[in-house]
This record gives structure tokens, sequence and C-alpha cells, in this order.
């Protein structure tokens, strides 16, 4: 993570939730996507296997796992209960850690900070003003010591890495147009190639991923952000409101405007 741009300057503008998260069903399987911002998860009890960025997980209780604008998470609870603590927030000037470095499988030390956020966010009886410092005195204490380097790198399937690499690199500006060919200039590689990569990745083509990937951050806008419907759609990639709004409708089933209300 680099330095908030002024010296002393806290990098978070806004905390959007603050959860704890409980699940009784084991076996359950998931896929959910991540909310807009940055997403932090600090496990209480359960043991969860998923698998999100080509990476795969085992989450255990005191693993911490953090994610950044709205990618996709497929799991399942091998041991129940599932508990966790959950906190969103919006900090533009944070970059996230590298993929490789976004898990932390030993951080119990942790979880007197995330009672202090959750207790401070929840059921802080004083002034509003008292409660906000609480509330991100102990969201920078969490992120401080996040800082520290990960336990050990997530294992990968080496024939995903390319695309995982190219997603990357196109999450960074979604707005823009990008076909198979400008994906293969963006990495010097086959067109072929990584679609064989993406197929390996998340078993699809490569320009079905990236509308995938642009649906699931265009509803975090819709539902959490004061963006108009078309700004959100120019964000995406979307050029014509209507278009964005058709191809909206077919992956969720109902128009922008619904999820809005």
């Amino acid at each position: 993570m680099s330095k908030p741009s002024a010296a002393g300057a806290s990098p978070i503008q806004n905390i959007l939730l603050v959860e704890r998260f409980h699940q009784t069903s084991k076996g359950r399987r998931f896929e959910a996507t991540s909310l807009p911002g940055h997403l932090i998860h600090l496990v209480l009890e359960g043991h969860v296997r998923q698998e999100c960025n080509g990476r795969f997980y085992e989450l255990r209780p005191g693993s911490v796992i953090w994610y950044h604008e709205d990618e996709l998470v497929r799991g399942v609870i091998l041991s129940a209960p599932w508990t966790f603590y959950s906190v969103n927030f919006i900090a533009p000037q944070l970059p996230p850690p590298g993929f490789e470095a976004r898990f932390f499988p030993c951080k119990k030390n942790l979880i007197r900070w995330f009672a202090m956020l959750h207790r401070a966010w929840h059921f802080h009886p004083g002034p509003p003003a008292v409660r906000e410092w609480q509330v991100h005195s102990a969201l920078l204490q969490i992120l401080a010591d996040l800082m520290t380097p990960a336990c050990q790198p997530p294992p990968m399937d080496p024939r995903a890495r390319l695309w995982w690499k190219l997603e990357t690199l196109l999450r960074k500006d979604l707005s823009r147009h990008a076909t198979l060919s400008a994906m293969a200039d963006l990495v010097k590689r086959s067109s072929a190639t990584i679609a064989r990569s993406c197929a390996y990745a998340v078993g699809m083509p490569p320009l079905k991923r990236l509308k995938q990937v642009r649906m699931s951050l265009a509803r975090g806008l819709v539902s959490r952000s004061d963006m108009s419907i078309g700004e959100i759609a120019r964000q995406v990639g979307y050029a014509r409101i209507h278009e964005f709004s058709r191809d909206y409708r077919k992956h969720f089933g109902k128009p922008p405007s619904s999820h809005r209300e």
C-alpha cells in the first residue's frame, strides 16, 4: 500500500458498512461479488474454502482477506458456524495490496480492533462526532497492522496466471473499449492464448468475463453511489445509456433504476 497523498492525512473517505455475519449452513456453496471500494473480512469461527482472482484460500479463525472493487468470489462452507467481521470503506487514494498479498492467515491480534470498530459503529451512545472518531481510529489501526507482509502467497493455477495479469490491467480503467485483439496487444500474447488462460481462470471467454466484471461494478455503483445512471454507464465502458440498461437488465433481470430504488 502507498502512503496517503498528504502527510498525516487519513486515506479513508467514507465508511459504508461494519457488520458481523453468521452462517450456519455447513456444505453450502456460494457465489458473490464484493462491494465497491475496499472490503476486509476477519474470520472468527468456521472454515471456508474459496477462490477469488484465481487464488485459492483456506479461511479459518484469525484469517483476514482484503477485496477491492466488486471481485467475484466462489466458495464452500466446510465447517459451521461461519462467523466473520466485515468492513466496507471508500479510500480512493489507497491502492489495495497486490493480489499476492491480500490474504493474511494469522491475524488473530486484530480481533479486538474489529470488535471495537463494530461496537463503535453499532452501539456508541455518545455524540456522532465521537462515534466517527472511534470508528475511523479502529479502522486505521487495522490498516496499519495489515501493512505488514502476508504470511505466505496463495497458490494459483499457472495456466490462469496470464488472464489474472490481464484482468488486473483491464480493471484499472473499465471505461475503455477492449476487444480481444486489444487485450492481446496489451500483454503481447495471442488471442488464442488469452482465451485459453481465461477459460482456465473463470471457465468462460474473455469478453464474457469482462462484461461480468463491468456489470458487477455497475451494480455496486447503482446501489451504493450517488452517480447518475449515465455516469455509471460511462465508467463501465458504455457510450449509450440504453445499451447499458439493456445489458444490465439481461444480466440481473431488472433495469438499473429498479436496483437504485
